[in-house]
């Protein structure tokens, strides 16, 4: 294990350590902590905060960022899907589709926050795409012209669970359908199906193909 990545799961473990508290644990000297300390804070996987002492300096205490802590696996998304599975055989695939129906209805309340019914479609959209990526979706404006808008995700925070269940994904449609205002929304690959992204093309007409 390399110094870096011992430091780092010190302070998984142990949340919070000195300098001389991960020298404690570490084969090397106090400045080469550190130079090490001073690398992880500026790539902002470490924080630090200052603690008076009674007598003597102050101590600085380190702990990992949200960043820091993303870097240990989490197997959060097998827990989902082991729940929902246990839902399903005790109350049936009704109840899992009130679960995302009902997420869906709190994530529209907090779009409509942000997407204004009286806006251009285009504005719509890109501010779409700002929400989705404050959420971790990786969503980029891709194109756009008389007739189309398209953007696409190149990340699914629930992945796991739409590769298992299929209304996620029919909720994801059906909400950017309300939150853009029409619904000339179609999804034309999606992650959960094999593909690299989950793109959406948005017609700017109102009128249906036949």
């Amino acid at each position: 294990m390399s110094t870096r990545q011992a430091i780092l799961e010190l302070l998984k473990k142990k949340k919070e350590l000195s300098v001389s508290g991960l020298k404690q644990f570490l084969d090397i000297t106090e400045m080469a902590v550190r130079k090490h300390l001073v690398k992880l804070e500026g790539e902002h996987l470490i924080t630090s905060r200052t603690v008076r002492q009674p007598m003597g300096r102050p101590v600085i205490f380190y702990s990992l960022t949200k960043e820091g802590e993303k870097l240990f696996p989490t197997n959060y998304d097998v827990v989902a899907v082991e729940i929902l599975r246990d839902i399903q055989e005790s109350m049936g695939t009704d109840a899992i589709d009130t679960l995302f129906e009902n997420r869906e209805k709190r994530m529209r309340k907090k779009y409509v926050r942000r997407i204004f019914e009286e806006d251009p479609l285009q504005e719509k959209v890109k501010e779409l795409v700002n929400v989705q990526n404050e959420s971790g979706y990786m969503a980029e404006f891709t194109e756009s012209d008389e007739d189309e808008i398209s953007f696409a995700q190149y990340n699914c925070p629930i992945a796991a669970i739409a590769d298992r269940y299929d209304k996620p994904c029919d909720c994801e449609l059906e909400l950017f359908k309300q939150v853009l205002g029409t619904d000339q929304v179609k999804r034309v690959t999606c992650i959960a199906k094999g593909e690299k992204s989950c793109k959406y093309v948005v017609k700017q007409t109102d009128k249906v193909e036949s």
